[in-house]
């Protein structure tokens, strides 16, 4: 499988030499520590609220609901970029840093950045070799994918499946990569006796901390615990998928089919903005909660250059898109969200076949 050697580079050379300064210091400002130090205060806060047994159901929603939304705030502003090398210079920080705010989430971040980073980046939106599309029986994601009679009706059963993420990722999604030996374009998958022990223990306190302790120390009836505990994942669930699951998936991106050879008949930095969509990419607020993922152009063209630079590399972005004739997607929040929904819909007509 591979992407064509440039023919015309003159975009690409023309954005490098655009960001130049930021190239020259790519990792996490003050400011982006001080964001996740904010986040990291509100999960503290949180899980002492959680701990002090809340007397009543709202309040232990709440509890859990802040617990988790903070969580995922970590995770999108820190952990997403240390899975890059993207925080700091040294790669043992970024690493403890993305494993330790994903397990906030009861998620090995060890097994979602080897997907993430060594499967999706490489091969964004083409079946076989990107694990975000490869792995889903409920929803019809590409036209290279075989169509169910149960497609016609995804788009109308997505969002309840979406509320069901994190547990799903968390329970199932994660036991499966542990053992898989392949993932799409990743082979001879091996995990060593201690990362499959760290595994195990991970979801041995995260369970023990986010569960068994709170309804220990909860005047509640465990079963109350335990649904404000699903509910309050669901509310992650939607908070994460809705602002970027149109980022790729959406009507209008492509998903190429590889020629017999496995040429895909373009470049990386073609293919990069012709499967992705932006949205308000230099928002501050979107930028603030999201880690930058709003602009996911400038997140997939420089994957090591930290999200708080992005408001800068977008607008050339978009800029010397349109000055070379080269496509980009861009869009405000309803609009990624309406765009998704159209795909689905779209991929659940039988019309829509390879």
């Amino acid at each position: 499988m591979r992407f064509d050697r440039p023919r015309d580079d003159r975009f690409w050379r023309a954005l490098n030499a655009c960001i130049g300064p930021v190239m020259r210091a790519p990792f996490a400002p003050p400011a982006q520590w001080a964001k996740g130090a904010l986040y990291l205060v509100l999960a503290a806060t949180a899980y002492g609220w959680l701990a002090s047994g809340p007397a009543t159901f709202a309040t232990t929603l709440a509890a859990y609901s802040l617990f988790n939304l903070a969580a995922l705030l970590l995770v999108l502003n820190l952990g997403h970029d240390g899975a890059h090398d993207a925080l700091t210079p040294s790669r043992l920080a970024n690493r403890v840093i993305c494993e330790a705010t994903f397990a906030l989430l009861g998620l090995d971040g060890h097994l979602w950045r080897m997907r993430h980073v060594l499967s999706h980046h490489v091969f964004p939106n083409i079946n076989g070799c990107d694990a975000d599309i490869d792995h889903n029986p409920f929803l019809r994601l590409s036209p290279n994918h075989p169509w169910r009679a149960r497609h016609r009706w995804q788009h109308l059963y997505a969002l309840p499946f979406y509320l069901t993420v994190q547990l799903h990722a968390i329970v199932v999604q994660d036991a499966i990569y542990i053992r898989q030996k392949q993932l799409a374009n990743l082979r001879d998958i091996r995990h060593s006796p201690a990362r499959v022990a760290g595994f195990v223990a991970l979801k041995v306190l995260y369970f023990t901390a986010l569960l068994a302790l709170p309804i220990a120390l909860s005047p509640l009836p465990w079963l109350e615990v335990v649904l404000a505990y699903g509910l309050a994942t669901a509310v992650a669930s939607l908070a994460f998928v809705l602002p970027l699951v149109g980022t790729h998936f959406a009507d209008g991106n492509v998903f190429p089919e590889p020629a017999p050879d496995g040429r895909l008949g373009c470049t990386y930095v073609e293919h990069v903005l012709a499967s992705s969509l932006d949205w308000s990419p230099t928002s501050r607020l979107a930028t603030f909660l999201i880690g930058g993922l709003n602009a996911h152009v400038a997140h997939h063209l420089f994957p090591r250059v930290s999200h708080a630079h992005y408001r800068r590399i977008s607008p050339a972005v978009g800029e010397l898109a349109a000055r070379h004739g080269v496509d980009y997607h861009c869009t405000d929040p309803p609009g990624i969200v309406a765009a998704h929904f159209r795909h689905l819909r779209r991929m659940g007509q039988p019309a829509f076949q390879k």
